[in-house]
């Protein structure tokens, strides 16, 4: 009897450990024939899923967004004050602090390679998912989305000197501001 496959979810695990790979290598210096092997299947069998590199990493930005925003909203009730929501939303980040600094780094990678107008429509998309997400949910607006990811970058290059404890507080009163 042939093996069966769930090709959704199949697609989504090779979108997940295409990430990692893409974060190691850096966008620019994966091929397809990298990616396969580094992914554990034929070049062929990753073509049967994406057309093209170009294609997996589209497709694995708008899964991640979609799967980080779902992740990061999972436990927040709509009972929850504005200050518990700020709480949450700010924990979810500083537990996927690597990550979410390896995702910028990658981004800044591809939209330094990809230099056109699809390329940076992706980004923007993805980037206004997150944005409009995090300042529904923690209510600090722009400011607050901008203040979230200095703290990313921030934590980039200083490591240790960044302090989330400063952030979550600067946070916080931009909320206040917010609701004044």
């Amino acid at each position: 009897m042939p093996k069966i496959i769930d090709h959704s979810a199949h697609r989504e695990e090779l979108l997940g450990k295409a990430f990692v790979l893409f974060a190691d290598k850096g966008y620019s210096a994966l091929s397809m024939r990298q990616l396969a092997q580094g992914l554990g299947v034929s070049t062929g069998s990753l073509y049967h899923y994406f057309p093209s590199k170009d294609a997996i990493f589209e497709q694995m930005v708008t899964w991640l967004t979609e799967r980080d925003i779902l992740q990061a909203t999972a436990d927040i009730t709509p009972e929850a004050s504005p200050e518990e929501r700020l709480e949450l939303v700010f924990a979810w980040v500083r537990f996927n602090e690597a990550y979410l600094q390896k995702m910028l780094l990658l981004v800044f990678d591809f939209q330094r390679h990809r230099n056109e107008p699809e390329a940076h429509a992706l980004i923007a998309a993805a980037a206004s998912r997150y944005r409009e997400t995090f300042c529904e949910l923690a209510g600090c607006g722009n400011v607050g989305w901008s203040a979230l990811l200095g703290m990313l970058i921030q934590g980039l290059l200083e490591g240790a000197e960044n302090n989330p404890e400063e952030h979550l507080e600067a946070l916080g009163a931009m909320a206040q501001w917010s609701a004044a």
